[in-house]
């Protein structure tokens, strides 16, 4: 395997085939990434809602606690949906760098347009190790909890 000083020096280009690999991911990034701002929005407006929802439900039975409940809900489904709309942020930009670089040659709009594509996978894997956390937490807990249960 190379050493990055090697990719440095050497005269990696981008041809014509990586060209169209190029522009193809930057028109598909470009429409996960509206897809992305619609569902964020829509994740917030529902978040909105969920609360209120949350609330009303837990009332029927009696629970005291609804608003924190309801609060709780709430909080939860805007840092969702702030979290997505950030991920969709960082592809847009990505492919809206990616599509000026390869159309007027632009050097320091294709490094933006990576240095943006680097954003997007180092959230994804701090969410990734967070969710793994979770999960691995969960499973101490439950299996605490079996053997407590015996």
């Amino acid at each position: 395997m190379e050493s990055n000083q090697d990719l440095i020096n050497s005269p990696l280009q981008i041809d014509t085939t990586a060209h169209v690999h190029l522009a193809e991911t930057a028109k598909w990034a470009n429409f996960l990434a509206i897809v992305g701002f619609v569902l964020s929005g829509i994740l917030a407006l529902v978040a909105l809602f969920a609360g209120t929802f949350v609330s009303t439900m837990s009332r029927g039975f009696g629970n005291s606690s609804s608003m924190i409940g309801a609060g709780f809900v709430t909080f939860l489904y805007l840092i969702i949906a702030a979290v997505y709309f950030f991920m969709s942020l960082f592809l847009y930009r990505f492919a809206s760098k990616m599509k000026l670089a390869l159309n007027s040659n632009d050097q320091e709009n294709l490094n933006n347009s990576f240095m943006n594509l680097k954003n997007l996978y180092r959230m994804m894997g701090i969410l990734t190790i967070i969710y793994l956390c979770f999960i691995a937490l969960a499973l101490v807990v439950g299996i605490g909890g079996a053997l407590m249960m015996r």
